[in-house]
C-alpha cells in the first residue's frame, strides 16, 4: 500500500510510486521481511518532507500469521533504526566540540579514564583520539553481531570491558573497520563531557528541537500500539521463518543504535542534516530551529564528508582476467557513509541491521530527495531495496534526482567578457588588465594568439566561430573554471567524419580580486567535445 502524500502537487510521477510500491510489497510477500515501512523524503526545494510512502506486512507474527491485536505496518509505525542512532551520536559530538568542551583530536582517554590502556597498538602507536572514534578508523574490530546484544551493558560493565583491553586488526589511523564498540566508547565521552547521559544529550539538543516526538531510547513514553516487534529469522522459508524478539533495556551500546524512530522522524532528521548542502536560503528550515539550529550548518556538512576511505572488492574480471574497476567509491564520514557512483552521484546514507530489525536511510547530495525504509526483521534487505527506489527516482520522467551544476563567480564571468574580446582580437587592454602575472610568462600573447588560429584551422574554422561564443554559453567547471568548445567542420557528406573541435579554458586565480592565470586552448577529438 502507497499513498503519494502531495496530492494538491505532485512531485513525484505515479508510475515511479507504484514500482517503489511494488519493491516493497513484494519483500514483505516473498517473506523477505515480516514488515516494513517506508518513505520518499522531499529534497532541497520541497517544503513537504515526506513526498510519498507506503507500507506493507504486520507489526508481529506468530506461527506466520499476525498476533491478536497486532494491526499492518502504517506510515506512523515505531521501529528500531539501529546504526542509524550513530548519526545523532556523531551530531552531540560535534555540538559538543562547536562549543569548546571538547576537541576530534582529544585522546579518548582524556575523557574516559578506563580506556586508558584499552588499545593494543604499538609501543609507537598514536593514542586514540575522538575523531578515530567517528570515522571508524581505531582499528578496533569489526563487532557485528556480538555488539547487538550488549546494548544494556552498563557503565561499570563496559568500564572492566575496557580494562580487560581490546583487540585491533590495524593500526590506529590506518584504515576503515566499522566498530559499534567505538560509538558506545563515544557516549561515554558524551556522558563525561556533557555532565548527563548521551540520551539524554541527544534528546534535548535534536529530538526535543526538531519535533521528532516518536523517537526515543526506550519505550517507556511510546505509544505501544504503534511499536513494531522484531523478528529473527528461523531456518524456515515461509512466514513462519519469524520468530518474536524480545526488546532490550538500554545501556552504554545504545549510543551506537538504541533510537527508535518512524519513517516521519527520520525524514525531518535526514533533512535536517542534507539542508546544510542546500543553497543559502533554501531548502528546509523547522521554524523553531531556524535561528538557531541544534547543530551548525558547518558541522553538518563536516559530518557528510569522506574521512575514511573504506576499501572495496574489485568488480569481477572480464575475459582478459583484468578487473573493470569499482561499482562505487565508499567511504565514513561521521556517523555517516559516503558513497559516490557512476549512475546517481553522490549519496549519503547509513544502514541499520538489529536483532529483529533492518533500517536505512538515503539522500542524493545535489537534490536532497531521499529514501528511508524500516523494516521488522532482522537485517532485512532494506538497503537494496532502498537503492532500487533511489534508481527509480533516477529514471523518472520527469527527473526527480536533479543535478545542482556550479555557478561561476561574479568575477569569473565579467574576467569571461574580456578574454573573449581579446580571443577575438579587440586589443590587448584586455589583457593588459585582466591576465595575471604568469599569463605572459607562462605563454606569450603572441604565441597564445597562433596557438588559437592553428586549433582553429584543425577545426576547420576561421576567427569568426568566436562570434558565437558567449559568456552565458560557457560550461561551468566550477565558480573559477569556464569551458567553450567550437565544434569541428564537417564536409556535409553523409557519414563524413567531424573535424576536431576547438576547446578554449578559462581558469581565475585563487585571489579574492581574481584575475586570469589560465587561458589554454586546444584540439580535441569530435567525440570528446
Amino acid at each position: 500500500m502507497a499513498d503519494n502524500a502531495d496530492h494538491d502537487r505532485p512531485t513525484l510521477p505515479d508510475a515511479a510510486v507504484t514500482e517503489i510500491t511494488e519493491l516493497f510489497d513484494d519483500a514483505v510477500a516473498q517473506h523477505k521481511t515480516s514488515g516494513v515501512t517506508w518513505a520518499i523524503v522531499g529534497g532541497h526545494t520541497s517544503e513537504r518532507p515526506v513526498l510519498a510512502h507506503g507500507a506493507a506486512g504486520h507489526h508481529e507474527l506468530d506461527r506466520g500469521e499476525p498476533t491478536p491485536g497486532s494491526t499492518p505496518m502504517a506510515r506512523d509505525s515505531i521501529s528500531r533504526i539501529a546504526s542509524m542512532t550513530k548519526s545523532f551520536t556523531a551530531a552531540a559530538v560535534l555540538a559538543l566540540r562547536d562549543e569548546g568542551a571538547l576537541r576530534l583530536d582529544d585522546p579518548v582517554a582524556s575523557h574516559v579514564p578506563e580506556s586508558a590502556n584499552a588499545f593494543a597498538g604499538g609501543d609507537d602507536a598514536p593514542a586514540v583520539t575522538i575523531r578515530d572514534l567517528l570515522t571508524m578508523s581505531s582499528g578496533l574490530v569489526t563487532d557485528n553481531p556480538w555488539g547487538d546484544r550488549q546494548e544494556s551493558m552498563t557503565r561499570e560493565q563496559f568500564a572492566a570491558t575496557l580494562r580487560g583491553g581490546l583487540g585491533q586488526v590495524h593500526e590506529v589511523g590506518t584504515g576503515f573497520e566499522y566498530s559499534n564498540t567505538g560509538y558506545a566508547l563515544l557516549g561515554r565521552v558524551i556522558d563525561e563531557v556533557a555532565g548527563e547521559d548521551h540520551t539524554a544529550v541527544i534528546r534535548r539538543r535534536f529530538l526535543e528541537p526538531l519535533g521528532l516526538a516518536d523517537t526515543a531510547f526506550e519505550t517507556s513514553g511510546l505509544d505501544s500500539a504503534r511499536i513494531a516487534t522484531g523478528h529473527r529469522l528461523a531456518d524456515r522459508t515461509d512466514a513462519t521463518r519469524f520468530e518474536a524478539v524480545p526488546f532490550d533495556s538500554p545501556g552504554v551500546y545504545g549510543a551506537m543504535a538504541g533510537l527508535y524512530s518512524t519513517v516521519d522522524d527520520v525524514a525531518v532528521w535526514m533533512r535536517f542534516l542534507a539542508a546544510a548542502d542546500a543553497a543559502p536560503g533554501a531548502g528546509p528550515h523547522a521554524s523553531a530551529t531556524a535561528d538557531r539550529p541544534p547543530l551548525a550548518r558547518a558541522s553538518r556538512r563536516e559530518m557528510q564528508q569522506l574521512h575514511r576511505h573504506q576499501k572495496l572488492r574489485p568488480q569481477p574480471a572480464d575475459q582478459d582476467g583484468s578487473s573493470p574497476g569499482f561499482d562505487r567509491i565508499r567511504g565514513y564520514g561521521y556517523g555517516l557513509v559516503i558513497e559516490q557512483f557512476a549512475d546517481l552521484g553522490e549519496v549519503i546514507s547509513h544502514s541499520g541491521g538489529y536483532p529483529g530489525y533492518g533500517s536505512f536511510m538515503i539522500w542524493h547530495r545535489d537534490s536532497g530527495v531521499g529514501v528511508v525504509a524500516l523494516a521488522n526483521s532482522k537485517y532485512a534487505p532494506v538497503t537494496p531495496l532502498s537503492m532500487q527506489a533511489l534508481r527509480v527516482l533516477l529514471r523518472a520522467d520527469p527527473p526527480v534526482l536533479t543535478t545542482r551544476d556550479p555557478v561561476a563567480a561574479p568575477r569569473t564571468v565579467r574576467a569571461a567578457g574580456a578574454a573573449l574580446d581579446w580571443l577575438r582580437g579587440m586589443g590587448d587592454s584586455h589583457a593588459d588588465m585582466w591576465f595575471a602575472d604568469n599569463m605572459d610568462l607562462d605563454i606569450p600573447r603572441a604565441e597564445r594568439r597562433r596557438r588559437l588560429g592553428a586549433a582553429l584551422e584543425a577545426a576547420g574554422r576561421d576567427a569568426s566561430a568566436l562570434g558565437t561564443l558567449t559568456v552565458e554559453g560557457a560550461h561551468v567547471l566550477s565558480p573559477a573554471h569556464l569551458r567553450w568548445t567550437v565544434p569541428g567542420a564537417t564536409d556535409g557528406r553523409e557519414g563524413a567524419e567531424q573535424l576536431p573541435s576547438v576547446r578554449i579554458d578559462l581558469l581565475m586565480d585563487p585571489r579574492r580580486e581574481a584575475l586570469i592565470q589560465g587561458l589554454d586552448v586546444t584540439s580535441v577529438p569530435a567525440e570528446k567535445s
